[in-house]
């Protein structure tokens, strides 16, 4: 889309225009309608009737506008604000697997298309998505570090490196797609914003894998099924 000055102009110009005409249109009518009911005459009469055609039919589409947001969002607000799904929708809707970029492992969301593709190239992920406030994202390395406790060790020294303040659970061991992995959570603040940290980590002496989850500590109770149900779809290399 073309960004220049001259675009950017004509579109300021464009939409004065639309609200002058909306304005001109409104005045037309009030004074139209004033008139016909102070003079009677025919011809007042007509020109409010044409002109309050326009009027009437925006309140009309204001009016189902309204009545159509209102049935959409009032059964069950999602818990990130406006979003094309909530937290209960993720944890029963079909998931969609994504490949790694350049290790064959796998990892599946549900409703993909709720969340945002983010660009990883200037960090360590391998892929990295967003749900709202809610983020996840792999970390794919060829080389093994030998047992998920040696990657978990590093995992919490890397957060450590750039946290001002952070802490950690015990880390619980888990089984995903049969191969033993650690789980923990971690609260860290990093350049000045409190973040809540689920990590769940693998690595044998081919590979390593970190799944890493965030968001704000408020929100973090409510989706962390959802990053559950995500890390427990990974498939490793075959």
């Amino acid at each position: 889309m073309d960004n220049s000055i001259a675009y950017q102009i004509g579109e300021v110009l464009g939409a004065v225009l639309v609200v002058a005409i909306v304005v001109g249109v409104l005045v037309l009518f009030i004074i139209a309608l004033v008139k016909s009911i102070k003079t009677g005459r025919k011809g007042w009469i007509i020109t409010a009737s044409i002109s309050g055609i326009p009027i009437a039919a925006f309140l009309v589409l204001f009016l189902l506008s309204m009545a159509l947001n209102i049935s959409r969002g009032g059964a069950s607000a999602p818990i990130f604000g406006a979003s094309s799904g909530s937290v209960s929708d993720l944890l029963t809707a079909s998931m969609t697997p994504v490949p790694g970029s350049n290790i064959g492992y796998q990892i599946s969301y549900p409703m993909i298309d709720s969340w945002k593709k983010l660009d990883p190239s200037n960090g360590a992920f391998d892929q990295l998505y967003n749900f709202h406030d809610a983020y996840l994202g792999v970390i794919a390395e060829g080389i093994g570090v030998g047992t998920p406790q040696r990657i978990c060790e590093l995992s919490q020294k890397n957060l450590t490196d750039k946290a001002s303040q952070y802490s950690f659970t015990s880390a619980q061991p888990m089984q995903i797609d049969s191969h033993p992995w650690l789980t923990y959570d971690a609260t860290a603040t990093v350049s000045g914003v409190d973040l809540k940290y689920r990590f769940y980590v693998f690595a044998d002496a081919n590979y390593t894998f970190q799944i890493i989850s965030w968001t704000g500590p408020g929100a973090f109770d409510k989706v962390n099924p959802v990053f559950d149900r995500v890390a427990q779809s990974f498939k490793l290399p075959k």
